[in-house]
């Protein structure tokens, strides 16, 4: 006696191949997530398992174990959501589009900060959890920094990397 909801469910049918190279693609970001430092790993949207199984295989040396070990890494992924933790991990990889996109955008932004005024009150608009008053010593201190020129390019003085890395967090906290 078949039910009428169970004829409204559709299948996706997934080659035998298919599913080895996904396998194989999680694998594959499971290695990325073992070169990345602890604090790096901390901004990682994991599950508890599969960061137990990250420190564990520090432990793992030997060719053959590792090689389990990275299938059950693999195999754990897929309890997360992958596509956030592949994000993540390129934001941290300055050979990613995304990195470079993000440190593109900061500096698009550090630009304006220094070279024009009212861009302090478009970044309070965008970002109005922003510390108001170091916010605005540190853009100050700054301009302080770059040359009477205003064609001359940005000075990366101590204050402008500051700037430069303040705007970086905060652009990734959004």
């Amino acid at each position: 006696m078949s039910h009428p909801e169970d004829d409204n469910i559709e299948y996706e049918l997934v080659s035998k191949s298919e599913m080895k190279r996904e396998m194989h693609r999680w694998q594959a970001l499971g290695e990325r997530l073992l070169t990345l430092r602890a604090d790096q790993l901390a901004t990682i949207p994991m599950t508890e398992r599969l960061i137990q199984a990250l420190d564990e295989s520090k432990r793992v040396t030997q060719r053959e174990a590792r090689r389990r070990h990275l299938q059950l890494i693999g195999k754990l992924m897929r309890d997360n959501d992958v596509d956030a933790i592949r994000e993540a991990v390129d934001r941290l990889d300055p050979s990613s589009e995304v990195y470079k996109r993000d440190l593109q955008q900061a500096e698009v932004w550090r630009e304006r900060l220094i070279r024009e005024d009212s861009a302090e009150s478009n970044w309070f608009e965008t970002y109005p959890n922003t510390d108001r008053q170091p916010f605005r010593s540190l853009v100050r201190a700054a301009r302080k920094e770059q040359p009477d020129d205003p064609e001359a390019p940005i000075r990366g003085g101590k204050n402008s990397k500051r700037l430069l890395r303040w705007i970086k967090e905060t652009l990734a906290e959004k």
